[in-house]
């Protein structure tokens, strides 16, 4: 399982961890296509152009199907579920993580955050935004927040952000669309899944795919286990 090094940036106001890719002009008219096969071998990202937004086509399109984590803890539906990697976040322990291609068109992850008492409206989202304030800080990410969302889950109130993430360092800019759920899961532990999908130029498509996942994946997460996970990666 590779790891996502920490000069990619996934954003999603949960975690953080940069990266440095180049943007070409977004084509017009592209055919959905999925990413070359993924070697599983450490990446520093991708370039924008054709192969990138060709792979935005193809989660914007392609139908979706369930995987799970290792530990079954969880059950999410993902569009062209062959050609998501499992990945590890450096330095941020995670439930499941994912890149789709080597090139890392898209990233997801699941994360736990604790609260006094995940129940209470609002409780999840304030833990996450105490838990990722610090990588936030350290990147110098500019996190600009769209209208949010929520929904019931599991005889509960699920949140879902979108926003609009930039890194703000001389060497490395780019933006990313991120959208993220945040689940009342557990007794004090919440559930967080969310999904950042770099620009490289193609921000009508990279919000698109953020959108879809905002409207489709998060609401479907479902909860396999009674309890968290013993072990996270």
């Amino acid at each position: 399982m590779p790891w996502v090094e920490d000069r990619f940036v996934v954003v999603l106001a949960c975690f953080a961890l940069v990266a440095c890719s180049s943007a070409a002009a977004a084509p017009t008219h592209v055919a959905a296509a999925p990413p070359p096969r993924d070697d599983g071998r450490a990446s520093e990202g991708g370039e924008g152009g054709v192969r990138h937004s060709a792979a935005l086509e193809q989660l914007r399109v392609a139908a979706a199907e369930p995987r799970t984590d290792k530990q079954q803890t969880l059950r999410l539906p993902l569009p062209d579920a062959a050609h998501w990697t499992r990945v590890k976040f450096w330095g941020v322990p995670s439930v499941v993580g994912y890149r789709y291609g080597r090139d890392h068109h898209a990233v997801l992850g699941a994360f736990l955050t604790q609260t006094d008492d995940e129940q209470r409206p609002g409780a999840c989202s304030k833990s996450l935004e105490a838990w990722a304030s610090p990588f936030v800080r350290a990147f110098e990410v500019d996190v600009k927040y769209e209208e949010p969302s929520a929904f019931p889950w599991h005889g509960r109130i699920a949140d879902v952000d979108r926003a609009m993430a930039h890194t703000a360092t001389l060497t490395q800019k780019d933006g990313y669309a991120v959208a993220y759920g945040t689940y009342p899961a557990w007794k004090g532990t919440c559930l967080v899944v969310g999904i950042a999908v770099p620009l490289r130029g193609d921000e009508g498509r990279a919000r698109a795919v953020r959108d879809r996942f905002a409207a489709e994946v998060l609401p479907k997460v479902e909860r396999l286990a009674d309890a968290p996970p013993k072990e996270l990666f």
